[in-house]
C-alpha cells in the first residue's frame, strides 16, 4: 500500500497487514478536547512526553476486531492496540520477545518449538494469562466455524489444516454453502491433535509438519494472539455481540472502554500491561479512534483541533504540505496497488479480457492525475526491495499501457471495440483518492476499450466485508507486507482459490506446484527464485489483480504529539507508528 523508494527501502522491510486502503482514529460522547490534559512525567524511547492527556486519531471502522478472523489493516492495527503475541518484529525485522520470555528452543530438525512465557503476565480483567490462553488462539484460527482468513499461515502446525478443511464440501473450501454440518466432525479429537500443547501454565510446545524458516516471525502476527480461555472457553464462541467490552479481556497496553458503530472506539491504558525488555508504558488517560472514511472531512477536522493525528487528503496533496509543514510525514512502505478481479466472474475468467484491462491503464498518468504524484507506478506485484523483487516496469511489455495491444485483446475475447461487452461494477472506499482512481480507470476503459464500468462507492467497513464474502466484480485493493518474507505476497493470496484472502480465486496450477515445491525448502536460493517465478505468473496471468503502484503513505500529526514520529516504521499498517500504540503521547 506505500510508494516504493529503493535507497530508503533497503532498511524499510516490514510487517504490516492486509488488502485495502485505510485509516484510523476515535471520537466519543464524554472525549476531552485532545492534548487537554497536563501533567508530568515522561516514558524514554517515546519521545518526551507528559503524562494525561486525551489522543484522538482518524481510522476506518473494522469489519472484525476478532485477531483470529481478521485480514483488514484497518481491523489489525486496533487488534495491535489490544492484544499482542509471543513475539513482535523490530524495525530490523528481527523477532523479539514480547509475551514470551526468550527466543523459542527449537529441535535439530526444526519441527518442534518449546516457548516460555514471561513471569506475572495477566489480562486486562485481572485474571492470570497463561499457556492455555495462547493455544486456544491458535485452535481459534485453525476452527473451521471461525473461518480465519489468515490459517493459511498456520499450515505447518500439525493437525491444523486437518481441522481447518473437515468441513469443507465438494469444492474443498471451508465457509462455503456447501459445508458439511459441524455434527459430522469430533471437533474436540481434532483440537487435541492441533501441534499447540500448553506443557503447564508458561510452557507452549508447537510441533510443526515441516520446519518452517518464518515461523518466529508468523508468531508475531495476530492470528496467533492468545484468547482468554476464561471468557470464550470453545474455540467456536463468539466475540460478545457489540462488543461488550465487560465481556472480553486483553493483553495490549489498551483495554476497550466504549465502542459506538459509525463513531468511535475509545481505549484507555490496560492497568496490567506488562511490556517486554525495550517496551513502553502508554502515557495516555485515554485513546480514541474516530472512524472517518473521508479524508477531507479528516483533514478538516484536523485544522479545527478535532483530530490530533489525520491521513492527509492525498487529493489536495501539494496543498496540504505547503499548509501544514512539519506536521506532515510521508512514510514509504513494502505494499502494492492494483484493480482486483474476480474470476469467477464468467466475462473476467477470459485472460485475454484481463489483460486489455491491464493494458488499458496508464500507471503514470493514474498516479500523476488521481494521486497527486503519491505513489510510484508498477507493471510487478512484489516491491522491487522485497526479497525476490524485481524493477517496477520489468512486464511493461506484457501488462503495461498499450492501447492498440489492449483493443486485440478485446476483439480476441469476442469484443471488438467492446461491442457486446457486458457492463462491469468496481467496488471502491469513498474516500476522495479511491474515488479519483475509480474515476480514472472508468474513463480509461471506455476510451480505449468501448466498455462501461460503473462505480459501486461503499464506507470502508463495508467494502471490507465484501471482499471478504467474494461480493464484487472489480475492486481496488492490493497488500501490505505482514513480514519480511516474499512468501508473504503469495500464501494466502495466490495459492488457494477463495481461501484466506484469495477472494478474487486464482487458480493456477503452476503457482500452487511451485508454493507446494519450495514453502518449505531449505535451499533459499532456490526458494526465493521460486517466489520470484511465482510474481511472473501472477502478472503475465493478471491472476486476480493488475498491479498499477506502490503505495506511501500520508499522514498530519500534531506538534504536541509525541511517540508517533519517532516510531514510524515500515512495520506500521495503517497510521504512523500505529504498532507501538503505547508510545503516543503528548509532549512536555
Amino acid at each position: 500500500m506505500k510508494l516504493l523508494n529503493k535507497y530508503r527501502w533497503l532498511w524499510l522491510l516490514a510487517a504490516i497487514a492486509v488488502i485495502a486502503t485505510l485509516a484510523f482514529a476515535g471520537c466519543g460522547d464524554d472525549k476531552k478536547k485532545a492534548g487537554e490534559t497536563p501533567g508530568a512525567g515522561e516514558t524514554p524511547g517515546a519521545g518526551e512526553r507528559r503524562e494525561g492527556g486525551d489522543l484522538i486519531a482518524q481510522g476506518i471502522e473494522f469489519d472484525s476486531i476478532d485477531p483470529h478472523y481478521s485480514a483488514f489493516a484497518q481491523d489489525i492495527s486496533i487488534q495491535r492496540m489490544l492484544w499482542r503475541g509471543l513475539y513482535r518484529l523490530d524495525p530490523q525485522n528481527v523477532p523479539q520477545p514480547e509475551m514470551a520470555a526468550s527466543d523459542p528452543e527449537i529441535s535439530a530438525d526444526g519441527k518442534t518449538y518449546t516457548i516460555t512465557l514471561r513471569d506475572g503476565l495477566q489480562w486486562s480483567d485481572g485474571d492470570d494469562l497463561l499457556a492455555e490462553d495462547f493455544v486456544a488462539g491458535i485452535i481459534r484460527t485453525c476452527n473451521p466455524l471461525h473461518g480465519g482468513q489468515y490459517q493459511y499461515l498456520l499450515t505447518a502446525v500439525v493437525g491444523c489444516d486437518a481441522y481447518y478443511y473437515s468441513l469443507a464440501g465438494p469444492d474443498e473450501t471451508p465457509k462455503t454453502d456447501d459445508d458439511l454440518d459441524p455434527s459430522t466432525i469430533d471437533a474436540a479429537t481434532m483440537e487435541a491433535a492441533i501441534g499447540a500443547k500448553a506443557i503447564d501454565d508458561t510452557t507452549i510446545e508447537f510441533t510443526l509438519t515441516d520446519a518452517q524458516p518464518t515461523f518466529q516471525m508468523i508468531l508475531s502476527l495476530w492470528l496467533t494472539f492468545p484468547s482468554p480461555v476464561h471468557l470464550l472457553p470453545n474455540s467456536s464462541d463468539e466475540w460478545p455481540d457489540g462488543l461488550d467490552a465487560s465481556k472480553l479481556a486483553f493483553n495490549g497496553p489498551y483495554e476497550m472502554v466504549q465502542y459506538k458503530p459509525q463513531d468511535f472506539l475509545k481505549m484507555r491504558p490496560n492497568p496490567n500491561w506488562s511490556p517486554a525488555e525495550g517496551g513502553v508504558e502508554p502515557t495516555l488517560d485515554t485513546l480514541t479512534i474516530d472512524f472517518i472514511d473521508d479524508n477531507s472531512v479528516s483533514n478538516n477536522a484536523y485544522r479545527n483541533d478535532e483530530l490530533d493525528s489525520a491521513m492527509a487528503d492525498r487529493a489536495v496533496l501539494q496543498a496540504v504540505v505547503s499548509e501544514f509543514g512539519d506536521e506532515y510525514l510521508k512514510l514509504v512502505q513494502p505494499a502494492t496497488r492494483g484493480l482486483e478481479m474476480q474470476l469467477t466472474d464468467p466475462t473476467l475468467a477470459k485472460l485475454e479480457v484481463r489483460l486489455a484491462l491491464a493494458q488499458a491503464i496508464d500507471r503514470d498518468q493514474l498516479v500523476a492525475v488521481a494521486t497527486n504524484g503519491a505513489h510510484e507506478p508498477t507493471t510487478s506485484w512484489f516491491p522491487e526491495a522485497i526479497v525476490g523483487g524485481v524493477p517496477p516496469d520489468t512486464f511493461q511489455d506484457t501488462v503495461g499501457f498499450d492501447q492498440d495491444s489492449a483493443k486485440e485483446h478485446l476483439a480476441n475475447a469476442g469484443y471488438p471495440n467492446g461491442e457486446g461487452f457486458p457492463e462491469l461494477s468496481l467496488l471502491v472506499r469513498t474516500d476522495p483518492e479511491p474515488q479519483a482512481i475509480a474515476e480514472f480507470l472508468k474513463n480509461s476503459f471506455e476510451t480505449v476499450l468501448g466498455i462501461t464500468v460503473n462505480i459501486d462507492p461503499v464506507d470502508g467497513q463495508t467494502r471490507a466485508a465484501r471482499f471478504s464474502a467474494q461480493d464484487f466484480q472489480l475492486f481496488h485493493g492490493g497488500w501490505i507486507q505482514d513480514y519480511p518474507d516474499p512468501e508473504n505476497w503469495v500464501l494466502g493470496l495466490f495459492d488457494v482459490p477463495g481461501v484466506g484472502t484469495n477472494k478474487y480465486n486464482c487458480d493456477n496450477q503452476e503457482i500452487q506446484d511451485l508454493v507446494d515445491e519450495n514453502r518449505f525448502n531449505q535451499d533459499e536460493e532456490a526458494r526465493i527464485a521460486a517466489y520470484r517465478q511465482i510474481n511472473e505468473i501472477i502478472v503475465t496471468e493478471v491472476c486476480g489483480i493488475t498491479p498499477y503502484y506502490h503505495e506511501a503513505q500520508h499522514y498530519l500529526i500534531k506538534p504536541d504529539v509525541a511517540g508517533m514520529k519517532e516510531n514510524s516504521t515500515a512495520l506500521d499498517a495503517m497510521i504512523a507508528g500505529d504498532w507501538n500504540a503505547e508510545a503516543w503521547g503528548f509532549s512536555q
